[in-house]
């Protein structure tokens, strides 16, 4: 996709019917916006004042630079706890707006005196990059039912005497394949018109106190794109209508900041940092590394480092607009009445990284989606990486005056009170005390193991402590409109080893659940398709990279494939029988994390890592391994180990050997085999850990008393699925599945980690 610098009404190519239609829709009519009911808003450069009168009550004042000059604001009498509130968001570096009242110079308090002034964007001292698109993002707040005005960031690449060009510097030249593209492709730049009496004011982040109003003249411009440049001018820009005048609007006022942001001087690519789709790249020629070497710089400090290229996986129904760090995906889902729109949804799975949110809604405005046409947010777990933007989402609504739904699981909201077979707990979900809005605003929690149906697109969610506690793993079931066919993909909602490495009283319930998890996906579910969330879990930004250089690739102009031509389903090295190959991409992905937690492997190869089979938490009853009974459950499956190279797809010349990327490779063990199977095993373990579990950890040689907490009890039906150990081959694997069948009354030897003990004589394993 192909797009340059624009002013308002250029568009990337086939987009602007769409957009003019998004825009038209924005409900300005003839007559235009009542201006008259906007918020003020300005630049807070000293902290606020309290004065107190003989009464007790207080007036606060707050020095400002707004598009009529730099001024000082000040409340009318209020009590103190008021004052309180007020002055708490008046810090330097705040943009705030207000309700201005009828006399000069002072604010109208809100009944709910917290919301007398609003934060719009916030600089403070802060280092890290700042970008806010002027139509989607943070705005001033509604009032009287009309959305607030415009507001936008970034830094400054050009002006002129009736315009300005700001951007995040991010340029993409080439394809993947080193086709240079007709015009560099600039992810976020646009070019605004100033008003003729236009406010600017230089704020200095060092000493608030020295801003002071300026020109347009004087405002530097970023001298270039280069990754190298370490000097970059930053502003925040205001200005005189709302989203829906969009085509009228004109900057009223901007704030440029001194000194210079700085940028890591570090390259920056579509694909992620590291991937090997940059090994043919060559050396950076500023710092003399290859750049297959190095990590861009955090995103929450330069979030443009991470931005990628939107695309669509399945047509017009399932898109993928996050960057190359978050996997992000929106649903179209039709709910199949004729004629009826009113019922159909746009679902954004995952909210991304906190700073990146105008990466997301420019990704969706690039494929014709309105990030205000969102209908529906389906939260992951309570990290900030998932739930970074929703608070910006909601605010992007609520000025619109849209309504939206937040999904969430309870587990990470509200934390764990009971599980799904009735155990009772007290265990505190990972979104923090202070997410209080996200948490007021959660309006629906999910429903574990059961299909929600938007017709063309369903839904089922699975509870999967591990990664935390409210951890969901999503199965989406999406109707390809090409052939009428549903495909499946699955997403692995925490995938990450994040505090589980080594056994704490802490976390041994997760640890369990982790591993649990992973052998209930890859035995409960037939999939498709991955979905990853996060890129680099599985390359799905480097299957559509190689995919866009294969279609541009003039000899395959009449052979063009799409993303489901270009992502394989099945791992294409894997064994085959009857024809077909036995590991499905998603249950390799799974493996890989599953052997990670589980084997002695990963203690050997990372000092780090202490796995369950060494260290246990061992289930209850089984730490000198067993002899038991059991009832088999299901008819089994075989599990290769993992397998390193993903998504191999010999007709994409880029992803001919696959793509292998750097986590946890030393569990590629492609020649192990196991066989899993569902059981219900007659000793006593009833799918949880119980409280204050005391049990001793050979890997780090103590005694450990345990939280307790869910594992296989995270779902409501029966018994536990387990495996054998390590297989060296496919024939024995399919030697005990032959001896297995579902209902047999079994007697199986366990080892303390709960594997499967497999006997000389394979086809004894299960007596």
């Amino acid at each position: 996709m192909n797009t340059v610098p624009r002013r308002w009404r250029l568009l990337p190519a086939g987009i602007t019917a769409i957009a003019a239609t998004l825009v038209a829709c924005g409900g300005s009519d003839d007559k235009g916006v009542d201006r008259s009911a906007f918020r003020a808003a300005g630049m807070v450069y000293a902290a606020p004042q309290v004065a107190t009168d003989a009464a007790g009550n207080q007036t606060v004042s707050v020095a400002v630079l707004a598009k009529d000059g730099m001024k000082t604001l000040s409340t009318t009498a209020v009590s103190a706890a008021a004052a309180t509130a007020i002055s708490t968001k008046l810090v330097p570096g705040n943009l705030v707006d207000w309700l201005p009242a009828a006399q000069a110079n002072q604010v109208t308090v809100a009944t709910d005196a917290a919301q007398t002034f609003n934060v719009v964007l916030s600089k403070g001292t802060s280092a890290a990059a700042q970008f806010d698109l002027a139509k989607y993002g943070p705005e001033v707040s509604r009032n009287k039912d009309i959305p607030g005005p415009m507001v936008a960031a970034g830094w400054v690449y050009a002006k002129s005497g009736n315009s300005i060009t700001v951007g995040d510097g991010r340029v993409v030249t080439a394809d993947m394949a080193g086709r240079p593209y007709a015009t560099p492709i600039k992810r976020y730049e646009e070019t605004y018109t100033l008003a003729p009496d236009v406010k600017v004011f230089n704020v200095d982040t060092s000493d608030y106190g020295k801003s002071a109003a300026s020109t347009v003249a004087a405002i530097p411009v970023t001298a270039d794109y280069a990754y190298s440049t370490t000097s970059r001018q930053a502003a925040y820009l205001l200005f005189d209508t709302n989203h829906t005048e969009l085509d009228k609007a004109k900057v009223v006022a901007i704030w440029y900041f001194t000194p210079q942001s700085t940028s890591d001087g570090k390259p920056v690519w579509d694909v992620p940092s590291q991937s090997p789709l940059l090994a043919d790249k060559g050396t950076d020629p500023v710092s003399g590394q290859a750049y297959m070497a190095i990590n861009a710089t955090g995103v929450t400090q330069a979030p443009y480092t991470r931005s990628t290229e939107p695309f669509e996986m399945v047509k017009d129904t399932m898109y993928y607009v996050g960057d190359n760090e978050v996997a992000s995906y929106i649903l179209r889902a039709d709910m199949g009445t004729p004629n009826d729109k009113s019922d159909d949804k746009l679902i954004k799975i995952d909210a991304g990284w906190p700073n990146s949110g105008y990466q997301y809604w420019k990704n969706m405005e690039l494929l014709g989606l309105d990030p205000r046409g969102v209908t529906d947010i389906w939260l992951t777990h309570g990290h900030s990486d998932h739930y970074g933007t929703v608070v910006e989402q909601l605010r992007m609504m609520d000025n619109a005056g849209k309504p939206i739904k937040l999904w969430a699981s309870r587990e990470d909201v509200t934390g764990i009170t009971q599980d799904q077979r009735g155990n009772t707990w007290n265990i505190a979900g990972a979104l923090p005390a202070s997410e209080t809005e996200i948490r007021a605003r959660t309006t629906d929690y999910y429903q574990y193991d059961q299909w929600y149906d938007y017709g063309n697109v369903q839904i089922m969610v699975i509870w999967s402590p591990g990664h935390t506690p409210g951890t969901t793993n999503m199965l989406f079931r999406v109707k390809n409109p090409s052939d009428g066919k549903f495909v499946t993909f699955g997403y692995h909602g925490g995938y990450g080893v994040n505090g589980l490495t080594t056994p704490t009283a802490a976390n041994g319930f997760l640890r369990l659940s982790f591993q649990a998890g992973f052998s209930y996906l890859q035995q409960s579910l037939d999939v498709d398709f991955v979905s990853p969330q996060h890129t680099n879990q599985f390359p799905i930004v480097e299957v559509y990279q190689a995919l866009k250089a294969y279609n541009r690739d003039p000899a395959n102009a009449g052979k063009q494939l799409s993303m489901l031509d270009a992502m394989r389903s099945k791992v294409f090295d894997s064994p085959a029988i009857n024809g077909s190959n036995i590991t499905s991409e998603f249950a390799n992905q799974l493996e890989k994390r599953r052997s990670v937690i589980s084997y002695a492997a990963s203690d050997a190869a990372n000092s780090a890592y202490k796995s369950i089979e060494t260290s246990g938490p061992y289930k209850p009853g089984r730490e000198a391994g067993a002899t038991v009974t059991a009832t088999l459950l299901d008819g089994g499956k075989i599990v290769q180990g993992f397998v390193g190279p993903q998504n191999k797809n010999p007709a994409i010349p880029l992803l001919a050997n696959g793509i292998v990327t750097a986590t946890d490779q030393y569990v590629n063990d492609p020649t192990g085999f196991y066989v899993q199977v569902a059981v219900q095993v007659n000793d006593g373990y009833q799918g949880y850990l119980p409280n204050n579990f005391v049990q001793f950890s050979p890997g780090v040689n103590q005694t450990i008393t345990y939280r307790g907490g869910p594992v296989e009890s995270v779902h409501a039906k029966p018994g536990e699925v387990l495996r054998t150990r390590r297989l060296n081959s496919l024939a024995e694997a399919q030697a005990i599945l032959a001896t297995i069948a579902q209902g047999r009354q079994v007697t199986m030897g366990l080892t303390p980690a709960s594997e499967i003990v497999v006997p000389a004589d394979v086809t004894q394993t299960f007596r």
